[in-house]
């Protein structure tokens, strides 16, 4: 497989760190050059959703080509043109060569499950469509838990939404709130790809410690400390 290059050489199937997250990897991560985004988080947000609605782990492969299987059996075949455009030629040929598969129908697979007998909701989320009464005169579509789970689970990580797209989903309008989520300028490290002696490091880590400014709230919360 790797020799081959259709998936990373990190991706051994015999790395553990992989392995045993392999249940809520994003795909780009088998099948794109490098890629190394945070929309990798929403889709394992996404993976954990599901399987908070379903009460199992929803793309439980046993391997990275079985993973790709069992994701495609829930979203669907991704179209060819999203393939080329994004992933590494091998990984568009095989894929291509897998027999084409439909989405699932999301509205049965994560709506709203009944009891049987007590007619009780016991799981799922908003289906799709679901209507909503405005001051007794008008009816919209509400964006739905269905909606926000197949934003998280798309494919196609240029499509993905980010963290604060999701956030301002109508399906979490009850807890988003702006002035608690702030947002973290991306970081860069000067020395991530440096060589450096022992000596040299200790340096580098004595400066940063001298140059260290603490932040501004470190104050408020010895006072509530205090209090």
């Amino acid at each position: 497989v790797f020799e081959c290059g259709l998936m990373h050489r990190t991706l051994d199937p015999e790395n553990p760190s992989y392995s045993r997250y392999r249940w809520w990897r994003a795909p780009e991560i088998a099948l794109c050059e490098r890629y190394t985004g945070d929309k990798i988080d929403i889709w394992s947000t996404g993976c954990i959703m599901a399987e908070l609605i379903l009460l199992r782990p929803i793309f439980r492969g046993t391997s990275i080509f079985d993973q790709l299987n069992t994701i495609f059996d829930i979203i669907g075949t991704p179209d060819l043109t999203i393939l080329n455009d994004i992933c590494m030629p091998n990984a568009t040929a095989y894929i291509s060569r897998l027999p084409p598969k439909t989405k699932k129908d999301y509205n049965v697979l994560f709506g709203f499950k009944y009891d049987p007998v007590t007619k009780t909701m016991t799981s799922g989320v908003s289906p799709e469509g679901t209507s909503r009464e405005i001051n007794h005169l008008h009816l919209f579509k509400v964006l739905t838990g269905i909606d926000f789970l197949d934003c998280l689970l798309t494919f196609d990580h240029r499509t993905r939404p980010t963290a604060e797209e999701a956030l301002s989903h109508p399906f979490l309008k009850t807890f988003h709130d702006p002035m608690d989520e702030p947002t973290k300028e991306f970081l860069v490290d000067e020395h991530q790809a440096k060589v450096y002696s022992t000596a040299e490091w200790k340096s580098i880590i004595w400066q940063m410690i001298e140059e260290f400014v603490p932040p501004s709230w470190i104050n408020d919360e010895d006072d509530i400390a205090d209090d």
